[in-house]
Order: structure tokens, then C-alpha cells, then sequence
């Protein structure tokens, strides 16, 4: 029998491994917003925006992983549809909302029409960079989740049609896509001008990094994976071995920063190995180092602490002084407290904006039978 034709088992280990990608993604807006010195700053920018990427990428593969895992055959579009809607947007608008009170607050220039999309979570479609880099900008990623969920369905069915023999051909294949495209970004867009500090235009960093269709790949990339694992097609790779060539792809990617390869190209593929691995290891009741308790509770508000995080950051240093920097230890300490606060503002935002939400809106409505209402089963809820 093969794991697509039974109940789906929790995992939690992914659950916490969220925690980590979200922290990383903390890390890299740490450590680019002026907290230190220039002179620490400048080393620490290469690792800061490899982790950030990992980070994100992380994401995006776990994405097209966990809805596949967790997915309900006959299921209807439209209530898969409302559950994402759901679980996306009522933390995105309250942050939304908070960022534009703070740049208010902070003496911003606030151009409504031009932050509108962002509201809407479509405002990465055109490389515009005033559109695209927003109040918040890590609502980017959003954007594209908004076409992942919205394109699920069809793609979830698609890949079931391919047969089991083929599947690790199809991830080869997706993977090979993701390393070539930054050639194609070389080859086929505009070079000039130059993002400060890379050799990118903006273009090409869009093309790669925001464009929904091509951040597809990523979450086609997971929903590869899970089939390979719900039909019995898991190689003997342990999380250990995955993460030693995780690791092999975050050191190529470090080396390969700023260019257009040094973004998600050599670590797609093993962050897909890896969730992979994790998932086995949780289904057959193995430990992993992500399984700990505060991991997978941080990893449950990591939703909404990865919408929060670049907020508390970046006013906070406005709070204390926007033109401020410190040393090692005082910009750690500093860095510290505004993680707290991340934190404490997300397990807020879950509790009572996230968690209501879901389940005011996210089950299925009742429906009639025999004269008396009945509440149909919900589906299972994701971790991302």
C-alpha cells in the first residue's frame, strides 16, 4: 500500500525545520539593516543573503511538499481555495495595515496606488522595483504563494499522472530547469543597471526571485518529492547524508553570491532531498533534530513572525535611532530583544488574528441531510 492511499501522518519535524528557514530569513534582514558597524557588516552580508534564500526557498519546496502530503482525494477546488485564502491573507492584511501606520509614524512617503498591489499580493507580476519592494517587503514571496495555492489543483493532478517509475526523472528534470534559468536571465534580459553590491540588474534579480510563474518551479519541485515518497520511491538517504549536501550547495552558493547563481540554483534540489528525508524520518518514527518541542511550536507561528520580523527590525531601529550602529556584542544584544518581540507580536497574531480566522472561514460550510445540518470532516491543515 502506498502513503497516498492512506491517512496522511503529521510531521512535525518539518513543522520545526519552519522555525529554522524563518530564523534564517531573520538572520539575513539582521544583518543588513544596519545594526553593526561597516566594517562587521560587510563580512557578513555574504552569508546574510545565501541564508536569506535558503530560507525562502525552503518555503517555497516545503509548500508544494506539504499540500501534496496532506491532500484529500476528491477534495473540491474551491474549498481547498477558501482554506489558503484563509490562512494567507487575514495576517497579511493586518500587517499590511501596521506597516503603513509605521511608516506614517516613522515620516514616510506613503503612495497608496502604488502599495495597492501589495494589499492585493499581485504587485510581483511586473518588474516594477517601487511596486514590487513595498512596505513589507517580504510580501513578495506572498505574491507567489497566492499563484502556488491557486494553481495546486491542477498541478497536484497532473503529477499524479506520472508514473511511479518516472517521478525521479520529472524532480531531475524540475531541478535542471532551476539551475539552468539563471543563464537564461544572462542570456535573455538586461544586465544594466547593476543592483548595488551584485552582479544583477534588478531585472534579472526579479526574474529569478519574484516572478510567480518562475518560483512555481520550487513548489512543483515539492509536490515531485511527496509523490516520490507516497509511492514508495524514497531512495535510502538519511537526513544526515541530506544535510551534508545541503550544506555542499549552501557553501557553492556562497561562493557564487552575488552573481545570478548564487540565488536558489544549487540549493533547490537538495532542500527538496532533505524535506524528503525529514518526512521519511518522521513517518517511521525516527528522530530528527527538529522534532523538539519550542522548535515545532515556533515553527507553528512562523507565518506570521516571518510577516512581522522585518517590520519589528526595521522600526525598531528607527525607534532607537535610525542612523545607530554597535559593535558585535551590543548589536547582538540589540537583535536579541527585537527577536523576542517578533515573537511575542507573532504568537499574538496567531492567536488571535490566524487561528480565528481559520476556524471562522477555513471549514466547510454545513450542509442539509435528512432536515438537520451536518458538518462535514475538515481537511488537514498544513503547516505551511
Amino acid at each position: 500500500m502506498t502513503r497516498s492511499s492512506r491517512e496522511a501522518v503529521r510531521l512535525p519535524s518539518l513543522t520545526g525545520m519552519r522555525f529554522v528557514a524563518a530564523f534564517l530569513v531573520f538572520v539575513c534582514h539582521a544583518c543588513v539593516l544596519g545594526f553593526f558597524h561597516q566594517e562587521t557588516a560587510a563580512p557578513l552580508q555574504t552569508f546574510a543573503f545565501a541564508s536569506g534564500w535558503l530560507g525562502v526557498e525552503f518555503f517555497f519546496v516545503l509548500s508544494g511538499f506539504v499540500l501534496t502530503w496532506s491532500a484529500r482525494d476528491g477534495e473540491p477546488r474551491t474549498r481547498f481555495w477558501r482554506r489558503r485564502l484563509v490562512k494567507v491573507y487575514p495576517v497579511h492584511v493586518v500587517t499590511w495595515l501596521a506597516a503603513l501606520g509605521l511608516a506614517v509614524w516613522a515620516g514616510q512617503a506613503v503612495d497608496l496606488p502604488r502599495l495597492l498591489p501589495s494589499l492585493l499580493l499581485v504587485h510581483t507580476w511586473f518588474p516594477q522595483m517601487d511596486v514590487v519592494i513595498t512596505i513589507n517587503v517580504v510580501t513578495w514571496s506572498l505574491a507567489c504563494d497566492l499563484l502556488f495555492y491557486l494553481a495546486f489543483p491542477f498541478l497536484h493532478a497532473l503529477v499524479r499522472r506520472i508514473p511511479a517509475r518516472r517521478l525521479w526523472w520529472t524532480a531531475g528534470a524540475v531541478a535542471a530547469v532551476i539551475a539552468v534559468l539563471p543563464a537564461v536571465a544572462l542570456l535573455a534580459l538586461p544586465g544594466t543597471p547593476r543592483l548595488p553590491g551584485q552582479d544583477m540588474s534588478f531585472v534579472q534579480n526579479w526574474f529569478l526571485v519574484s516572478f510567480p510563474p518562475i518560483r512555481a518551479l520550487d513548489f512543483a519541485l515539492g509536490i515531485v518529492m511527496a509523490r516520490i515518497v507516497q509511492t514508495g520511491r524514497w531512495a535510502p538517504l538519511g537526513v544526515g547524508r541530506a544535510l551534508l549536501i545541503l550544506a555542499a550547495g549552501f557553501a557553492l552558493q556562497m561562493y557564487l553570491w552575488p552573481s545570478v547563481y548564487g540565488l536558489t540554483a544549487t540549493i533547490a534540489l537538495p532542500l527538496a532531498l532533505l524535506i524528503a528525508a525529514v518526512a521519511v524520518a518522521d513517518e517511521r518514527g525516527a528522530p530528527t533534530p527538529f522534532r523538539g518541542r519550542v522548535l515545532v511550536w515556533l515553527g507553528g507561528i512562523s507565518y506570521a513572525s516571518y510577516l512581522t520580523h522585518f517590520l519589528v527590525l526595521q522600526f525598531g531601529h528607527v525607534a532607537i535611532g535610525a542612523g545607530r550602529t554597535w559593535d558585535v556584542p551590543a548589536a547582538l544584544g540589540v537583535i536579541t530583544v527585537l527577536f523576542g518581540v517578533t515573537t511575542a507580536v507573532a504568537w499574538a497574531l496567531n492567536r488571535f488574528v490566524e487561528e480565528p480566522a481559520m476556524r471562522a472561514w477555513a471549514r466547510p460550510r454545513p450542509r442539509p441531510v435528512g432536515g438537520a445540518l451536518q458538518q462535514e470532516a475538515p481537511s488537514p491543515e498544513p503547516a505551511s
